[in-house]
């Protein structure tokens, strides 16, 4: 018996091993989009059969971010500006509340860890490391969803966590952006420490705005440019 339990949880661990692979893989850009995703390869990627792998790509259909398609098999999903549109404009409702509340309710030690990230990522803008100041992006989003102290909205901000996500990649992948993103946290902690929950929103807000018309002109480029 305890065997067999071994076995299922192992088996379990593997389909979410599996899935969590591939999910994070078309979050960070490393499949195109429209890319066609053949199962025997990610089987052989993964070092698995191609049952946690079908699995995997149904889950990710029901999730949005690859599609069927009509000669079979999937596909990557690529980013619509209709959707930009949507999640953006949830994202600017939400993460701006999520600050405004946050202002009248951060905890030093939280003010502490946001200051300790901007730090860690003007030393990313030295070393031009993208990868860890998008990680440092995120992280610093979370603290003021954690110190805003309201369970539904985060809930609400962690059903948008992947689109966030992956819309990041997409911004930050371009380093000019790195030190707006950098003043945009400046001035909201400076507006934070001061109690200054108007001003915390409004910065935020536009700093959503300023990642959310990038991206569309990005889908624009892509869109105008010549197809090999």
């Amino acid at each position: 018996m305890d065997a067999e339990k071994r076995r299922r949880r192992s088996k379990k661990f593997l389909r979410e091993q599996v899935y969590q692979n591939l999910k994070n893989s078309i979050i960070t850009g490393e499949h195109e989009p429209d890319g066609r995703l053949i199962e025997e390869d990610l089987a052989a990627k993964t070092g698995t059969s191609r049952t946690p792998v079908r699995e995997a790509l149904q889950k990710l259909e029901k999730e949005g971010l690859i599609y069927r398609r009509s000669r079979g098999g999937f596909a990557v999903k690529g980013v619509a500006e209709e959707e930009v549109d949507e999640v953006f404009g949830l994202r600017s409702v939400l993460e701006g509340y999520a600050a405004y509340l946050a202002t009248g309710r951060v905890k030093e030690d939280e003010v502490k860890a946001l200051e300790g990230i901007v730090a860690r990522q003007e030393t990313c803008l030295k070393d031009m490391d993208t990868e860890e100041f998008i990680r440092l992006d995120r992280e610093f989003h979370d603290v003021i969803y954690g110190a805003a102290k309201n369970v539904r909205l985060a809930a609400l901000l962690n059903d948008l966590r992947d689109y966030m996500y992956r819309y990041r990649f997409i911004i930050l992948r371009f380093y000019t952006t790195h030190s707006r993103a950098v003043d945009d946290h400046k001035k909201m902690l400076t507006w934070m420490k001061a109690g200054n929950a108007k001003q915390v929103e409004k910065v935020i807000r536009k700093h959503i705005v300023r990642g959310k018309n990038l991206i569309k002109k990005k889908i624009r480029i892509s869109r105008e440019a010549p197809k090999i």
